[in-house]
């Protein structure tokens, strides 16, 4: 089983081949996963951007809002997909709630607990609202450490949307045309 790790997080993907046990409810849950991983630039990053460290034009309190909506959703995906799988020998490890709980407990809830509240709190009573927003945001005191931890989970989401996309045999929206 593949384990992504960059910077402080870490996650164990538990995916195997499914095989002949691939059914279009596990498609399904897997194409909604995707589907919310790939379409936030707050959890995935900008396409093209293969270092997931191009923030330019992102307002940062809007994203951290997009991220948490993200759990929100996970968590709905999450108890929509079929237990009954966890029942097959085997394949607990390789159910996809799992692998939902594993992002939400070892990616998206430690960067949330480490810079949601710091960085919400700076912003509206710290930061100098006078400011343009994007120019406001560059003065945050812990930017570099902040957007390097934000830039590892969008590394790390984006492997989960790949391998999404390999063990579900899905079709790959992000790919080129």
């Amino acid at each position: 089983m593949p384990t992504v790790k960059k910077g402080t997080f870490e996650l164990n993907l538990g995916f195997v081949k499914l095989g002949a046990d691939l059914d279009e409810e596990d498609r399904q849950c897997a194409w909604e996963l995707y589907t919310e991983i790939t379409t936030r630039v707050a959890v995935c990053g900008k396409r093209g951007d293969t270092e997931c460290a191009d923030f330019e034009g992102e307002l940062y309190i809007e994203s951290l809002d997009s991220a948490h909506r993200f759990f929100q959703e996970a968590r709905l995906i999450m108890r929509r997909f079929p237990v009954g799988k966890l029942k097959e020998p085997g394949h607990e490890q390789a159910h996809l709630g799992v692998l939902i709980s594993r992002i939400m407990a070892q990616v998206l809830r430690p960067f949330l607990e480490k810079w949601q509240v710091k960085y919400r709190h700076w912003w509206e009573h710290e930061s100098n609202p006078r400011l343009p927003p994007v120019t406001r945001q560059a003065d945050f005191p812990q930017r570099q450490e902040f957007l390097a931890d934000w830039s590892a989970v969008r590394c790390i989401m984006r492997a989960v949307r790949d391998e999404l996309v390999q063990t579900y045999e899905l079709i790959d929206a992000e790919s080129k045309v």
